[in-house]
């Protein structure tokens, strides 16, 4: 059977397709990852990487669904509920960075303070972008690695935007990606005067 759908029908259903893909993270045409290029993860530069973080705390667990496209050093990631409704939104560019959450627009010069104040989220938003690729430099912190050369666990050393808090990141999964074996499980603890432990798991590196 053959259905006779207007032009003006097809074009409302683009429209709905293509919301509903950018609402559901899918791939953002100006992000184009390299991947297929990169032989080591210091030179994935663009990329970008889809799943879940859990926030535990000693009163409370949060679960949200991420999607993180990074573009060398501008990013922009959202964060929504399971129900796709959006928490939370970060875009750092050459302008400096912008943090969207509950219909309001902020700017600050300590994003990680910001996130906290909003959401109760410890997230050294800035360092995520190397720690989720395990793109760690051993003068950075401690570094223990397992006997093929892959991060198994990181503390950082103290640097400004984490002096108020000790960090710790455990790698339990790595997977083949293109040419990479890149981290699809990792866990960030901290302990000070936000105790949390965040969990991450990536389902997709594009």
């Amino acid at each position: 059977m053959i259905l006779n759908i207007s032009r003006t029908t097809w074009t409302r259903l683009i429209f709905l397709i293509t919301g509903l893909c950018i609402l559901s993270g899918c791939a953002n045409p100006l992000v184009k990852g390299n991947l297929l290029g990169a032989k080591h993860v210091s030179q994935l530069t663009q990329w970008q990487a889809t799943g879940k973080l859990a926030f535990i705390t000693p009163l409370d667990k949060q679960a949200v669904n991420f999607v993180w496209l990074q573009n060398n050093d501008e990013y922009k990631v959202n964060f929504n509920t399971f129900l796709g409704i959006n928490v939370l939104s970060i875009k750092r560019d050459k302008l400096g960075i912008i943090i969207s959450a509950e219909g309001k627009d902020y700017q600050s010069e300590n994003p990680q303070q910001l996130i906290f104040d909003l959401t109760g989220w410890w997230l050294p938003i800035d360092e995520l972008s190397r720690w989720l690729k395990a793109d760690i430099d051993s003068e950075e912190g401690d570094v223990t690695k397992d006997n093929e050369g892959y991060v198994q666990s990181y503390t950082p050393n103290c640097r400004e935007t984490l002096c108020s808090e000790n960090i710790m990141i455990h790698y339990s999964q790595y997977q083949p990606v293109a040419h990479l074996i890149l981290p699809h499980r990792l866990t960030m603890q901290t302990q000070g005067m936000a105790q949390q432990t965040l969990k991450v798991s990536i389902q997709h590196w594009r």
